[in-house]
This record gives structure tokens, C-alpha cells and sequence, in this order.
């Protein structure tokens, strides 16, 4: 069921790979669970890109709005690249709709882990 979660957090970190390959995670916490998370393209900033693609990738925990470091497991590490406040008007298993620095963006799951944003009206 959507729901309207308001003001909240989001971050974006570089992971890099132990093999030296690097991806974006891009983390927005919708509640006080775990933070919803999607793998972007290097190169795609979703706090100012009009268009992008992401891929929906587990649930990480909310210590990554804070933390820069290794990875336990020798799954790299990540470097925080930018954070923000945005604000959630509504999620749900295959729509996120986000306020980011006064613009809405909406993100729709194409096949659950294959997503498409792009801009939206929320009104």
C-alpha cells in the first residue's frame, strides 16, 4: 500500500569492488527501517539528473546514511559522495515518488528491480 512518508534522508556512495570496479548505491531512508536502496551507473547524480535508470538492490541498513569504509566480507569499501534532504511524497513496492531541491521525481519499477526516474508532477 503507498503511503506519504515526508521529510528524510538520502546518500549517495561510491562502491568500490575488491576487483577495482566501482558502481553507485543511492540510499533514501522512507521509514525507520532499513534504507531503500538502488545500484547506478558511475556518473549519475540522482540528486540533479533529470532522467536515469537504477537497479533495486537489497535493503541496507541505516548506518549508511553516516558511514565511509570497508565493507565487512572484503566487499570493498564505500565513499560518500553526496547526502541530502529529500522529501518522500509516496512509496510503494513499484513507485517512489521524491521532492529533491524542489523538483519531483518519479521512479517506476519496470520489472521490480529494473527502475526508470524521471521528472513528475505530485500534484
Amino acid at each position: 500500500m503507498p503511503q506519504n512518508i515526508g521529510q528524510t534522508r538520502c546518500v549517495l556512495l561510491r562502491h568500490t569492488l575488491p576487483n577495482g570496479d566501482s558502481h553507485l548505491d543511492w540510499m533514501i531512508e522512507v521509514d525507520h527501517g532499513p534504507l531503500v536502496s538502488f545500484r547506478l551507473a558511475l556518473g549519475v547524480n540522482p540528486l540533479a539528473d533529470q532522467r536515469f535508470q537504477a537497479e533495486r538492490i537489497g535493503d541496507h541498513r541505516r548506518e549508511y546514511l553516516d558511514y565511509q569504509g570497508p565493507i565487512s566480507g572484503g566487499r570493498g569499501g564505500v565513499v560518500r559522495i553526496a547526502n541530502a534532504i529529500v522529501t518522500v511524497i509516496e512509496t510503494g513496492a513499484d513507485r517512489l515518488e521524491l521532492l529533491i531541491d524542489g523538483r519531483t521525481v518519479m521512479g517506476r519499477a519496470a520489472d521490480g528491480q529494473n527502475w526508470q526516474f524521471a521528472p513528475g508532477d505530485s500534484g
